[in-house]
């Protein structure tokens, strides 16, 4: 072979991906838990806007529906009540853990979320149960809004499961950095 010419680079096999490795890191896997419960809060305030009730040819959402109940004066003075009035800050009280979560706070985060899955899951998987299959002509059930707010619970309860089985204390982890008010 002339010594100007250059010999070709030997035949490589297929490529190996770049700083991955089999073990996830702890930043990945937090990554992983905050858009599983994002989304999971995502679908719960899209599935309280989403149509509940069908009332004749009109869909109405679980706003609309607490409204009636609100003006019907059902369940006045007790624990409805304060649900009912408390409705429509559904979507305030998601973005609660999202805060927590954006300034570290994991644990409160989790209990948010878990609360919000729990409360949720209730709502929306007792409405799907108790009601599915039954309705009149007028007044019926679409199971659009609780089955998204459904999915959403689940998704939260997950997050929250994850959330407080992956995380740890700063103060039971070994080798961590000492705390700011610790002695050396």
């Amino acid at each position: 072979m002339p010594a100007n010419r250059k010999t070709p680079p030997p035949i490589a096999g297929p490529a190996a991906p770049i700083g991955i490795t089999g073990v996830p890191t702890r930043l990945r896997v937090q990554v992983a838990i905050c858009l599983l419960g994002g989304a999971g809060l995502l679908l719960v305030v899209l599935g309280s806007f989403l149509p509940w009730v069908i009332s004749g040819n009109v869909r109405r959402s679980s706003y609309q529906i607490t409204g009636v109940v609100g003006r019907l004066g059902i369940g006045d003075g007790g624990a409805l009540a304060l649900l009912i009035d408390a409705w429509p800050f559904v979507g305030v009280l998601c973005v609660v853990p999202l805060l927590a979560a954006a300034v570290r706070y994991w644990r409160t985060a989790g209990v948010l979320v878990i609360l919000i899955g729990l409360l949720s899951g209730v709502l929306s998987f007792g409405l799907l149960f108790l009601v599915a299959g039954r309705g009149g002509a007028i007044l019926r059930m679409d199971p659009i809004g609780p089955s998204v707010m459904a999915a959403g619970a689940v998704l939260l309860v997950c997050a929250a499961a994850a959330l407080f089985l992956w995380t740890d204390s700063p103060v039971r982890r070994a080798g961590a950095r000492p705390l700011a008010n610790d002695q050396q």
